[in-house]
């Protein structure tokens, strides 16, 4: 009982085709480096004075020598970054191409695409005729016990007008029981909606894999759909290697600024 069935290209990417892509952010929606990836600037050593002192010039080399180590890490940390920009660049690229084939596979259907199609359409007419029984014995329970519970609530109505709280009570206790009925007559075809419904789309959901394996078996998708999902498979690959190489800029960024933090107070006690 899902709404919002009839098939189209854009629920057929949004569920398959492109599902579970890594990429969503590219080509004009925000690329990898502008939001949360960006990497922090490499930190500058400060001045020396005109005559360091010995631990001083020791503590300066030792920084220098760690900054060096962080500006390679930089380095290699923006060289992955560039490469997944590429990548988004690439996945841009391929997924116009998928999107294009799709379109038009969709406009011209094979004679498979057709079959899943009509599969699907004639399921959920069926789906539809089915669960009209479902809804009228539910409407038969509502009609055969609705009476009561509304003869009861002009009932508490009249007793709290005409301040009658004996006869209040017993009409509150049999709005509580006419309740309980109808609680209980609805629980059996209100299982039967369920499990029909729950039947129903079990089948469209299989006539929904079926018609997206049509699509993304046709000759003309199917060289398209494996590029994008090499794509993918690339980016996740690319975006572990920049995580890493990114740790390991920022691990070597912070001795850098304990180094800075050390000759500071060096220079200050002139040491």
């Amino acid at each position: 009982m899902r709404s919002g069935s009839p098939v189209n290209i854009d629920m057929l990417e949004s569920r398959r085709l492109l599902s579970g892509s890594h990429f969503e952010g590219f080509g004009g929606h925000g690329g990898f480096g502008e939001h949360g990836q960006q990497l922090p600037a490499l930190p500058t050593l400060p001045t020396l004075p005109a005559s360091p002192g010995t631990k001083t010039t020791a503590d300066y080399a030792t920084a220098q020598t760690d900054l060096a180590a962080a500006q390679t890490a930089l380095t290699t940390a923006q060289a992955d970054l560039a490469t997944l920009k590429t990548d988004g660049a690439t996945f841009a690229s391929d997924s116009a191409a998928l999107r294009a084939a799709v379109s038009a596979l969709l406009k011209a259907p094979t004679a498979a695409v057709t079959a899943a199609q009509d599969q699907l359409k004639a399921d959920e007419a069926a789906e539809q005729a089915g669960l009209k029984a479902d809804y009228a014995a539910i409407q038969a329970v509502y009609t055969q016990d609705n009476p009561a519970i509304l003869t009861d609530l002009k009932n508490i109505f009249t007793d709290l007008k005409t301040q009658n709280t004996a006869q209040l009570a017993i009409d509150k206790a049999q709005l509580t029981t006419d309740k309980a009925t109808l609680k209980t007559d609805l629980a059996a075809p209100l299982a039967q909606l369920k499990t029909d419904d729950d039947a129903f789309d079990a089948t469209e959901d299989a006539d929904r894999k079926a018609l997206q394996d049509a699509i993304n078996t046709d000759p003309t998708v199917a060289p398209l759909y494996a590029a994008v999902q090499a794509d993918q498979a690339t980016f996740t690959a690319d975006l572990a290697q920049f995580n890493a190489d990114r740790l390991a800029y920022v691990s070597a960024r912070n001795i850098v600024l304990t180094d800075i933090k050390t000759l500071k107070t060096d220079i200050k006690g002139n040491l």
